[in-house]
């Protein structure tokens, strides 16, 4: 029987990650190359970028292109028709076989959690969203609009809120908080004024390079710091319910998986998240994923030529 390979690619706006799995789900090679989001990084970077990985990726694994009997391709920022339409353009320029499987980055890491693909995505990065996909392929996606239109309960989320909690302290309109002190000491600064060349110009990540600061305070016992985590759990907890309610309103929701950065990092924030969650959906299984999520992507492709329906 010919050993059959399987391509999972999970691409975002600050990296691309792709693997070669066997029909065992061994991954045979590993690459990690740049953004592919092409509302990011535009169409012809967006397309080097996939293709960088492609050719890397099986020059590592020893594998042909026509040999992949399958392949996911997992992108940040593929919502619409057109974003389908525009990758599949580049499919077929890059001659990657069917099936392909074109979707967006939040289907690679529910699978990454969830062998069947099912249940409810619960991520907590530096941005953050919620996604839910019952069996009959139906989905939900609450959040996930970006710092201006949302992100709530994110890094981003609880960074902003910690620097907005230290100036007010400062200035004697809020309460007293140890983020005062940690904020500027932590990043090398002279001072909380320092902050404002800091931020400037904006930048989403180093805003929520602030929330381990946060964390570290919440820690201490620091009771704002301690009330911005909780608020962010609970915000999570809450979006994750609208989408069990959406998908699940007879309830049947089993799983949800948490995802991203902040919850792999912070154990105490992935704990606050799983009770904000299960307080509002009692019996369902909350755990990190086993496997990343370009891996999840490979499974997708691999449940894509056996069970294509």
């Amino acid at each position: 029987m010919t050993t059959q390979f399987f391509l999972g690619v999970e691409g975002g706006a600050t990296k691309t990650t792709g693997v070669v799995i066997d029909v065992d789900l061994r991954v045979l090679a590993r690459f990690v190359g740049r953004p592919t989001n092409v509302h990011a990084v535009g169409r012809d970077r967006a397309q080097g970028a996939l293709t960088e990985v492609l050719v890397e990726l099986l020059s590592a694994a020893g594998v042909r292109r026509e040999s992949l009997a399958a392949s996911a391709l997992c992108i940040a920022g593929v919502r619409t028709g057109p974003d389908v339409f525009h990758w599949r353009q580049i499919v077929e320029k890059l001659q990657i076989p069917e099936p392909v499987v074109v979707t967006h980055d939040a289907a690679a890491g529910l699978a990454a959690g969830s062998a069947d693909a099912t249940g409810i995505l619960v991520v907590c990065g530096t941005g953050s969203l919620v996604y839910g996909r019952r069996a009959d392929g139906a989905e939900e996606f609450v959040g996930g609009r970006g710092p201006i239109l949302g992100d709530e309960g994110s890094g981003f989320d609880i960074g902003q809120r910690g620097l907005r909690a230290a100036i007010r302290a400062a200035d004697g309109r809020g309460a007293a908080t140890l983020l005062a002190r940690l904020i500027p000491e932590r990043l090398g600064l002279d001072g909380l004024d320092d902050l404002v060349p800091w931020v400037s110009p904006f930048a989403k990540d180093r805003v929520a390079s602030v929330a381990p600061i946060v964390f570290e305070a919440a820690k201490a016992g620091d009771e704002v710091a301690v009330g911005i985590v909780q608020d962010a759990a609970e915000e999570l907890g809450r979006s994750a319910a609208v989408v069990a309610r959406e998908l699940w309103p007879d309830g049947g929701v089993e799983r949800v998986v948490l995802y991203g950065g902040v919850l792999r990092h912070q154990p105490a924030m992935c704990l606050d998240v799983t009770a904000a969650i299960c307080e509002r959906l009692p019996g369902v299984r909350c755990a990190l994923p086993e496997v990343e999520g370009a891996v999840g992507a490979a499974r997708i492709a691999r449940r894509r030529l056996f069970e294509p329906t």
